[in-house]
Formats: structure tokens, C-alpha cells, sequence
């Protein structure tokens, strides 16, 4: 049974619900002004899809040292207020017909650092502010609250841009970062424990272990380099996938933005159903074999876009299906690889760790994305989606590998 959540982390649920509704706008709105504004080529949505991850990636580990150091509610504050701010320079921008591919690309690296020290603060706060036995469902309810706001945010994005355009998505989501901020302002702070180890007479200055020490840290763990290797495979296949999908629904099989934000909405249900599992398979199986589980559902549903053919009932028929069934199962994976890592990390090195593996996917999210706007340019965008769907393949396998048979404790040292 799910434990009830606290009042401070029932304000991070809204606080989710309400600056993720906003993201998943933005999230559509800027590849569309992209795309149909711009007219982006596949290689420019390459660099633009990699454009959040390569900021994110160079900056991950010196942002994460500045987490463990951080107070974390008031870093989660601070980056969601900034958020903010770069969201309305943004529409200013294209309000005033100034909008360059350029200056979508900076944005979009600016942000990538800004939500970077978000979620790294915000996965901080939730291993310190929660029993270690009820993590995986307090993730879970976590992304059953990004599931609720996605659902609705896609299912109007599409008509709103169509109607009104991208400048009022951007604002709308720059008004629900501000939303986001003042609900974390009344979140309980937690006790730091980098913070806590220094002002032990032993403690070195720096606090806790080092950086040097947090990549040996998950150099030597046979789970956390098995995580470290999946978040390369999944950034990887998403990159690519970033690449294409965009421009493959609305150029190849030439889907009004309307319905395929109805599409997009679905995934927000797939979500909440793979974060309503999570934690039930977590326990029946461990979370390693239930990860497994979730990574074989998200493959599965990365084959049903490229199938789609033209702008019919079973080409939309395809793209919700992907959605359903991918969706859940990437949150299910989600759910467990953030709770493991959670787990596994030192109390004072939380951020650091978390950013190691971050900042490793990341890097292969960027190199894939770039190869990926390569090969959907010589060999189509659908042939892309092909081959983001193979990364989650062997993401899939890897999964199996690490946790195949009855072991729920521990991964075998395949890498």
C-alpha cells in the first residue's frame, strides 16, 4: 500500500502538476516554431533536440557539486524563477518577429541547464525527505502528477497553437514555473547532508566524498554502472528520436497540430498508468527485473510510430498506441532507475552521483542526436524512428541481462 505524502511533498506534486503543464507546451511549441515558422531542416531539429542535453551534460557535475552544497528547496526556487524569465524573453522575442533558429537553440541550452539543477535538487530533496521502503512510491506519485498535467497539456497545446499561436504557450509556461516557485517556497526544507558531514571535526572541506570519488563511486557499483549504461542507451534512442519524430508526423504524414496534440495526450494517460504500476511490479519482482519490464514496454511502443502511413485512422490509430504503451513503460523505468539511484548513492553525494550518470547520458543523447539529424536527412525521417527504436532494444536487453532470475537486490557485472 502507497504511503499517504506529506504536506511539503504534496506541494512538489503541485508544484510538478502545474510548471510540467507548462513544459509539455513549450516542449511542442518550440520544435513547431521550429519546424513551421523557421522551417527547420532534419539537421537543424538535430542541433536544437541536443541543444538542452549538451548544456546539461557539460554543466551536470558542477552543478551537481553546487546541489550537495545547496539548500534544496531553495535551488529548485531559484531555477524554476529563471525558468521563468527565459520563457518570456523568449515569446518577447517572437512576439517582436525576432525569433531566430539561433536564439531557439540558445533558449533551449539555457533552459537545459536550468532544469538540470532542478531535478538534481529535486531528487536530492526526495531521497532525504523520504523513508528509503517508500521511495519507489513516492516517485511513482511523482510521475503520476507529471502524467496529469502532460495528459491535459497536450490535449490543448495543439489547438492553442494552432489558434494562438506560440507566444502564448511560452507565456503560459513561464507563468506556471512562477506557479511552480511559490508552491516550493512552503516546502519544508530538508537537512543537508553534505552540510552535516562537514561540520564533523573529520569531515574534509569539501564535504562528504569528492567528485573524484562520486565517479569512482559509480565506476565501482555493478548497479549504478548498469544504470549509467541504460541512460546512455535511452538518451540515445530519444535523441534520435528527437531528430525525426517531429517532422515525420507533421511533414511526412501531414497531421494538423490539433490532432496530434490530442495524440500526444494520450501519453500523458500511458503515463499514469506506468507510474500506477510501478511500484505494485517493484515489489512483486524487484526493481531491477520491473525496470527491465518497463524498458521492454518502451520499446514495444517506439515500434508503432514508424509503422504510420499517411493521415488516416490507422496511422493516428499507431501514434496513440505508441504513445500508450511507450509512455508507460518509459515511466515505469523512470520510476525504478531514479529510486535505485536514490538508494545507492552516499547521503552527501546525492547530486553528484545523480549528475555522473546524468551527465554520461546526456553525452550520448548529444553525439546520437547529431548522427541521428545525419541519417534521417540521407535516409528519411521514419527510417530515424527505426533506429531510435532499436536503441531502446538494447537498452532492453541490457536490463535483462543485468537482472535476469530471482535476484532483487543486485545487478550482475555485465559492464
Amino acid at each position: 500500500m502507497n504511503p499517504a505524502p506529506s504536506a511539503s511533498f504534496r506541494r512538489v506534486i503541485a508544484a510538478e502538476v502545474v510548471s510540467n503543464f507548462g513544459s509539455m507546451m513549450s516542449r511542442l511549441a518550440i520544435p513547431w516554431l521550429a519546424v513551421l515558422a523557421l522551417g527547420a531542416t532534419p539537421w537543424q531539429m538535430g542541433l536544437l533536440a541536443v541543444a538542452d542535453v549538451l548544456a546539461g551534460a557539460t554543466a551536470a557535475i558542477g552543478i551537481g557539486v553546487l546541489v550537495d552544497r545547496w539548500p534544496k528547496r531553495a535551488a529548485m526556487v531559484a531555477a524554476d524563477v529563471a525558468r521563468a524569465a527565459l520563457l518570456v524573453g523568449l515569446a518577447l522575442a517572437a512576439a517582436g518577429q525576432q525569433l531566430s533558429f539561433g536564439l531557439l537553440w540558445a533558449a533551449a541550452a539555457a533552459g537545459g541547464v536550468l532544469t538540470m539543477a532542478f531535478e538534481l535538487a529535486r531528487s536530492a530533496w526526495m531521497a532525504c525527505a523520504a523513508e528509503r521502503q517508500d521511495l519507489s512510491a513516492r516517485n511513482a506519485q511523482l510521475a503520476a502528477g507529471t502524467a496529469i498535467s502532460e495528459a491535459v497539456a497536450f490535449g490543448i497545446t495543439g489547438a492553442l497553437f494552432q489558434w494562438a499561436g506560440g507566444v502564448m504557450a511560452l507565456l503560459l509556461d513561464a507563468a506556471s514555473y512562477l506557479a511552480s516557485a511559490l508552491l516550493l517556497r512552503r516546502v519544508d526544507e530538508v537537512r543537508n547532508p553534505a552540510a552535516t558531514s562537514a561540520s564533523s571535526p573529520s569531515a574534509p572541506p569539501d564535504a562528504g566524498i569528492s567528485l573524484r570519488e562520486a565517479l569512482a563511486f559509480v565506476a565501482g557499483d555493478a548497479q549504478l554502472r548498469t544504470l549509467a549504461l541504460l541512460e546512455g542507451l535511452v538518451a540515445a534512442g530519444m535523441g534520435i528520436a528527437g531528430t525525426s519524430y517531429m517532422i515525420y508526423v507533421t511533414r511526412d504524414l501531414g497531421l494538423p497540430t490539433a490532432i496530434l496534440g490530442l495524440v500526444f495526450a494520450v501519453g500523458g494517460i500511458g503515463s499514469a498508468l506506468g507510474a500506477a504500476l510501478a511500484p505494485r511490479l517493484g515489489r512483486r519482482i524487484g526493481g531491477g527485473r520491473a525496470l527491465a519490464w518497463g524498458l521492454a514496454l518502451a520499446t514495444l511502443g517506439n515500434l508503432f510510430a514508424p509503422l504510420a502511413a499517411g493521415a488516416g485512422l490507422i496511422a493516428i490509430a499507431l501514434l496513440v498506441a505508441q504513445q500508450l504503451v511507450g509512455d508507460a513503460g518509459q515511466v515505469a523505468y523512470a520510476v525504478h532507475d531514479r529510486t535505485l539511484r536514490q538508494t545507492l548513492a552516499p547521503p552527501a553525494a546525492l547530486a553528484r552521483v545523480d549528475a555522473v550518470l546524468r551527465g554520461l547520458g546526456q553525452a550520448a543523447g548529444v553525439a546520437a542526436a547529431l548522427a541521428g539529424g545525419w541519417f534521417a536527412t540521407a535516409h528519411g525521417a521514419r527510417n530515424g524512428l527505426w533506429l531510435a527504436a532499436g536503441f531502446f532494444g538494447i537498452a532492453t536487453g541490457v536490463a535483462w541481462l543485468a537482472w535476469r532470475g530471482d535476484d532483487q537486490s543486485s545487478s550482475r557485472a555485465i559492464v
